[in-house]
């Protein structure tokens, strides 16, 4: 059962990047779907969305359930190195896109005074890249990457060391997350959790969130008193081949 949290008494905000600020979720569905489709075995992305969406341990498992599908011996080595090279095709700027209202969540909490960090599991490179690519960089005074702490999510660590970073307990921030391994993480770390699941885990239930929004216009008008700037614009892709409507 979720908390009844009062979302305006807090303090901060916490966003995880990849799928919750920008738009890399969907690119690394296509790169594990075209792995899948290179040793001609049928994609699983129930398994996806659930154990590897926003779980950078989680590729050995889709690795072995691969193997299983494909009738290959093929080492985990082996096939990231193959995906990697999807990684290349997909994880480029006319793929990784800004999440609609980002920038009108962000700016909003920043015109009311609320100190903003990042919380990754994805490397400073990649983080420090994205951040810099869609010129957020600024916005934020603390951002913990992968490469900032010994335990990644589900682990509570980034999360705890971003709130440390504000000098605000974890208690008195909001986290904002797109993913189930991330809100367990926000969750574990005592944050107060919006989920913001993309068109790729909406289907799944996700029990740690203290609320879950359609988007990042609704988690404004959650965490402001403003409400959403402007109209809603179209979805910027199609729907996802395999993946239940909501």
């Amino acid at each position: 059962m979720r908390r009844a949290v009062p979302v305006r008494s807090f303090d901060a905000v916490v966003f995880d990047l990849d799928g919750t600020l920008i738009d890399s979720v969907r690119p690394d569905f296509l790169a594990c779907t075209a792995l899948f489709e290179e040793f001609g075995a049928a994609f699983v992305p129930r398994f996806w969305a659930e154990h590897v969406c926003g779980n950078a341990e989680g590729y050995p498992a889709l690795f072995a359930a691969l193997r299983e599908r494909a009738g290959t011996d093929h080492a985990d080595a082996e096939l990231y190195d193959r995906l990697r090279v999807h990684w290349e095709r997909f994880f480029t700027p006319g793929h990784v896109v800004l999440m609609p209202g980002a920038l009108a969540l962000l700016d909003g909490l920043r015109a009311g005074g609320t100190p903003l960090a990042v919380a990754s599991s994805s490397g400073r490179e990649w983080v420090e890249r994205w951040l810099g690519h869609f010129g957020l960089a600024d916005r934020f005074a603390v951002v913990v990457s992968g490469d900032d702490v010994t335990r990644r999510k589900p682990d509570p660590m980034a999360y705890r060391r971003a709130a440390a970073g504000l000098g605000v307990p974890a208690c008195r921030c909001v986290a904002v997350e797109d993913s189930r391994t991330g809100t367990a993480a926000a969750r574990a770390a005592g944050c107060t959790v919006v989920a913001v699941p993309t068109a790729l885990t909406r289907h799944l239930p996700h029990p740690c969130a203290d609320h879950v929004v359609t988007d990042l216009f609704e988690a404004r008008s959650l965490l402001t008193a403003k409400g959403p700037a402007g109209v809603r614009p179209p979805a910027a892709h199609g729907p996802v081949p395999g993946i239940p409507a909501p």
